[in-house]
């Protein structure tokens, strides 16, 4: 479905909008109360110099917030400064319509005009559907695996799984980010054209479950299968997600630790593979 014409994507610097934005948080992510970031703080946020763009269906009183990012300003190590989204978020009945990317799109535009030149966030090593957005989309790279990164989430799409996270970097300028917004894609792989970290096998239920992994390839070009849907496979097998969650831990540390970047995601058939590739980004650029 294509993106209505009257879409408004805006600052947010207001009461009702920082109101709208807790809703919004409780719609998408199941929060009770105690995870969703009031109003009042991101009051604070918004006014030490982050950034809350909240996306609306239309103009006018009437109209309703339907996605929003929120970020703030910080630090990497060596004084690199950059924005770090805490939030993105598309309302159900809105999402696969063009909304989020949009989003992205000005938040790049209004970081840029502080004069910064990096995002970063992070997102789960295992939902294929983010990695795709994130990299392919995005163009951006995965620096460093953040074990266990929030300790127990407590929302609907989180609970009763370790919060293992990718650092995500977003150089806004990079000639990568540049090709990929103008239409650019990833190189095109076939299976079999770059060796496996791990391999996989079909359970009885139709699920893929790792079956081990190899430490010690060196190839500049690497592939890792990941689930191809993690929510489903929570909701069917909730073991093995977890199982899938240690595997990832310790294959995916392991070449992170090692130089490798994680640069996209490749698809064929039923199956998700995160392409990683050896890299040498600054080290400055490879903590959260």
């Amino acid at each position: 479905m294509e993106l209505r014409d009257d879409l408004v994507i805006e600052p947010v610097r207001d009461g009702a909008g920082y109101r709208a934005c807790e809703r919004l948080q409780q719609a998408v992510w199941g929060f009770a109360d105690l995870a969703v970031i009031p109003d009042h703080l991101i009051h604070m946020v918004v006014n030490a110099g982050g950034l809350l763009l909240g996306a609306f269906d239309g103009i006018g009183p009437g109209r309703e917030m339907i996605g929003f990012t929120l970020s703030v300003v910080g630090l990497l190590d060596g004084g690199v400064l950059r924005h770090y989204s805490l939030m993105a978020a598309v309302r159900p009945d809105w999402q696969d319509r063009g909304v989020g990317y949009k989003l992205k799109l000005a938040q790049r535009e209004r970081v840029l005009a502080q004069g910064v030149g990096i995002i970063t966030w992070t997102f789960d090593p295992l939902e294929s559907r983010n990695a795709y957005f994130n990299l392919n989309k995005l163009g951006g790279v995965v620096t460093q695996y953040l074990p266990n990164y929030f300790g127990e989430l407590r929302d609907a799409r989180n609970r009763g799984i370790d919060t293992d996270r990718f650092l995500c970097q977003w150089h806004l300028e990079a000639p990568r980010v540049r090709s990929y917004l103008g239409g650019g894609r990833p190189p095109a792989l076939a299976l079999g054209d770059v060796e496996t970290i791990n391999r996989t096998q079909r359970t009885a239920s139709g699920l893929r479950a790792p079956a081990g992994f190899r430490p010690d390839l060196r190839a500049h070009n690497l592939l890792f299968e990941i689930p191809s849907d993690l929510q489903t496979m929570r909701k069917d097998d909730l073991d093995l997600a977890r199982t899938w969650r240690l595997e990832a831990r310790r294959a995916l540390g392991t070449y992170l630790d090692e130089g490798y970047v994680v640069t996209s995601l490749f698809r064929q058939g039923d199956r998700s593979f995160l392409v990683l590739e050896k890299s040498p980004l600054p080290k400055v650029l490879e903590r959260p």
